[in-house]
């Protein structure tokens, strides 16, 4: 059995109306009576590994599960657009650099991503630009001109990994600070092992990307990982939703911070210690799966909606 929840979302015509639309969505009523699956087949429940009560009332949230096409499709673009917002409080807007795009569950060839010169802080639903596999802009979205080098990368992950809907790239500080080592962050304390033989390095410096060939090229270094770090440039993370993304990005960019710290501290008696295999592949299993990077997400989510919810008009 399940029961129904409702999302109100809000939509901004073009002479500037704002409507509501309530979406109603499933959720199970115990972890034992749901059927949310993870992105590798588990349950949703199974890997967020939570505690509830004994007779399984208490359960944790969960990606909820749409009767048609369009309601998820305005449950992800709200998720995309929040995630802008989480990017701005996070200190990881420079210009216009920086950009998240989301296959479009409709047309899985097409994606959504931020309008070109708009903040992070104030992008909203509706300023979310659709585009199609050669960079055109698309109706049914904002029609704003997008980053050139944006579409260049992002087009080009979307088409080599059909299992990642989503992609994260900006420009920020400790992340691009690392970035000049070309190299990975160390297993070297818990929350890195999140990253654990998941984390890609592109090793070469190709100038600003403006072409789908060097795009190509990231995509390839991307491999099967979720991360890559690019050479004395920054970084990308992807995930199977926008949420897993961002989280994963906001994390690997404390991680690089983390990196950089022990760096500095390590020498003579202070030398750095490396967590083992099998640890490492535990943890990385529990606590850097697809369903807890979604969840982890959701705090920042909820925070930036009851301050600022405009971001979902």
């Amino acid at each position: 059995m399940s029961t129904t929840s409702t999302i109100t979302a809000t939509a901004t015509d073009a002479h500037g109306i704002i409507s509501e639309k309530v979406i109603t969505t499933k959720q199970a009523e115990s972890p034992s009576a749901q059927n949310v699956v993870a992105p590798n087949g588990s349950s949703f429940f199974e890997e967020v590994h939570f505690l509830g009560d004994k007779a399984g009332k208490v359960t944790i949230r969960s990606p909820p599960r749409f009767d048609n096409i369009e309601d998820e499709r305005t449950y992800q673009k709200q998720h995309l657009a929040v995630a802008f917002r989480v990017f701005a409080r996070q200190g990881f807007d420079e210009g216009v650099a920086g950009h998240i795009s989301l296959r479009d569950p409709v047309n899985p060839e097409h994606f959504w991503i931020n309008p070109l010169s708009t903040h992070f802080s104030q992008i909203r639903v509706s300023d979310l630009v659709l585009v199609n596999e050669h960079g055109e802009v698309q109706p049914g979205g904002a029609q704003a001109a997008i980053n050139g080098p944006a579409f260049a990368i992002h087009s080009s992950i979307h088409k080599a990994r059909p299992d990642l809907n989503a992609a994260c790239h900006a420009h920020s500080v400790y992340g691009k600070a690392f970035s000049c080592f070309g190299r990975p962050i160390e297993m070297i304390y818990q929350d890195a092992l999140r990253f654990y033989n998941d984390l890609a390095v592109y090793p070469r410096y190709g100038g600003t990307v403006i072409s789908t060939e060097e795009g190509e090229r990231i995509a390839k270094a991307l491999g099967n990982c979720r991360s890559v770090i690019l050479q004395n440039h920054g970084m990308i993370t992807c995930g199977s939703t926008v949420d897993e993304a961002a989280f994963l990005f906001i994390a690997l960019d404390r991680c690089c911070h983390a990196q950089l710290l022990a760096n500095a501290a390590s020498g003579p008696g202070w030398e750095r210690i490396v967590i083992g295999k099998e640890e490492a592949e535990m943890t990385r299993k529990k606590s850097g799966n697809s369903s807890k990077m979604w969840l982890a997400f959701q705090p920042y989510y909820d925070q930036v909606v009851k301050c600022e919810p405009d971001v979902l008009t």
